[in-house]
């Protein structure tokens, strides 16, 4: 069988953690975009035979580059079997209180790195689809979140909406190129993500002011009650990992790839149109 190389955004911790190891595992070659040389020292101790760490900063186009020239060097004529775009920033306020600044830099990370990874790997990805029946793959890390928007973080829901948007068209467009498209909507996993939004919840709820601040301050509490309850229930990265696997197996993967109970859960909620339900958890007048 011929060796399958991927490559990963976001791989220094959580949920791209879990995937690279997960896919080393399977004996795929994994490209792991990372941002330090501590966490790239630690993907190589784990799995030194399969982990190719490489600097991979999304939102600069010398990372992108540096890296296209690397796995285009080392891959040859197999290219790239799949694209696993998962990294991924969050940032909570109050709309009325938020700062276009890391509204920006949010949208830098989860949307355009995103989109200027993958139009430069693109060429490794057909490369791959050209000579693999099952087509290469591009694995896009959305969230439950591309399917509502949660109240508080519109910033990361709005990039998640486009993440399932993008990766809707890329699948019509990139379908004829033998490169196939999907999208993982995870529900709540138990990464460090719960407790950094935790954090960033008590940020912003200590700079709240003006005439809302009461309003605000009562529902970014509230936000964290349910952050807490959601951290007791959460699936283990792993989940997401084998889910990421099977798509890139598939001959023809689902758009939409729903990984956890609660995903489910609020993705039928939202298909029988009762997000008044989910309203309810997160906003108290």
């Amino acid at each position: 069988m011929q060796t399958q190389f991927v490559l990963l955004s976001g791989a220094s911790t959580g949920i791209g953690n879990a995937t690279a190891l997960y896919l080393a595992r399977q004996g795929m070659i994994v490209y792991a975009g990372v941002r330090n040389e501590k966490d790239a020292a630690a993907l190589l101790a784990a799995a030194p035979d399969h982990i190719r760490p490489i600097q991979l900063d999304v939102t600069k186009a010398e990372d992108i580059n540096a890296a296209f020239e690397r796995i285009d060097a080392e891959t040859g004529s197999a290219g790239l079997a799949a694209l696993i775009n998962n990294a991924g920033i969050n940032y909570v306020a109050p709309f009325e209180v938020s700062e276009e600044k890391k509204v920006r830099q949010l949208m830098e990370v989860n949307v355009f790195g995103l989109i200027n990874l993958t139009q430069r790997m693109l060429p490794l990805l057909q490369r791959n689809g050209q000579n693999n029946p099952a087509g290469a793959k591009i694995i896009n890390v959305g969230s439950i979140g591309s399917a509502i928007g949660i109240p508080w973080e519109f910033a990361y829901h709005t990039s998640k909406f486009a993440v399932l948007g993008l990766s809707q068209s890329w699948k019509f467009e990139l379908e004829a190129l033998n490169i196939k498209v999907a999208c993982i909507m995870p529900g709540g996993i138990k990464t460090p993500f719960f407790t950094k939004t935790n954090n960033d919840i008590n940020i912003a709820t200590a700079a709240l002011a003006g005439p809302n601040g009461s309003y605000y301050r009562r529902n970014m509490e509230a936000m964290t009650t349910v952050a807490n309850t959601a951290a007791r229930f959460a699936s283990p990265p792993e989940k997401v990992a084998k889910a990421i696997q099977k798509a890139i197996q598939a001959k023809r993967p689902r758009l939409r790839i729903l990984v956890g109970v609660d995903a489910k859960l609020i993705y039928t909620l939202v298909w029988l149109g009762w997000t008044g339900l989910l309203k309810g958890q997160f906003v108290k007048k």
